[in-house]
């Protein structure tokens, strides 16, 4: 976009915002159980989640409902880290391609624990009630299990 007016910047600077935004609601759903309810409205209706090689869901209601059941047999406790997102929106503002990397540590239904890196590759796209998901898929680079397991927080940090 040659010469851009400063409301159109300002339009760009605010998508971009309100997309780092989403990222944040993502990993925050994500560690709230997962939360069905938190999850629903980050994701269109018509939505596809591809969960690495492990399946697809489809639609945000099938999207919420299938990844907070996970935690029943897939990981019950999770600590996401979404990090380095990179934006890139399309010249009307209204939809991005966006990428960004995942760290994860997590607790699996079997009380294993796993550390998880990877990244998501997404489109969002701005609809009435802000920026959703209309796609967001997970390229998970490395599920290893963490033997040692997670310890307690230590009762003061010069015990650590």
């Amino acid at each position: 976009m040659p010469n851009p007016t400063l409301e159109e910047r300002v339009r760009r600077l605010e998508a971009l915002r309100a997309i780092d935004a989403l990222i944040g609601d993502l990993a925050r759903a994500f560690d709230a159980g997962p939360s069905a309810e938190a999850l629903l409205p980050l994701f269109t209706d018509d939505a596809l989640f591809r969960i690495d090689r492990y399946g697809d869901l489809v639609g945000a209601a099938a999207i919420a409902g299938g990844v907070a059941g996970n935690a029943e047999q897939g990981f019950r406790w999770t600590l996401h880290y979404l990090v380095s997102p990179k934006v890139t929106l399309d010249d009307d503002d209204a939809a991005a391609e966006v990428d960004f990397m995942l760290w994860e540590v997590a607790t699996a239904a079997s009380g294993r624990a796993y550390w998880i890196g990877g990244r998501y590759l997404a489109r969002a796209v701005s609809v009435d009630a802000g920026w959703q998901f209309a796609r967001l898929e997970l390229q998970a680079d490395l599920i290893s299990h963490y033997p040692a397991g997670w310890s307690p927080k230590p009762d003061a940090l010069g015990d650590a």
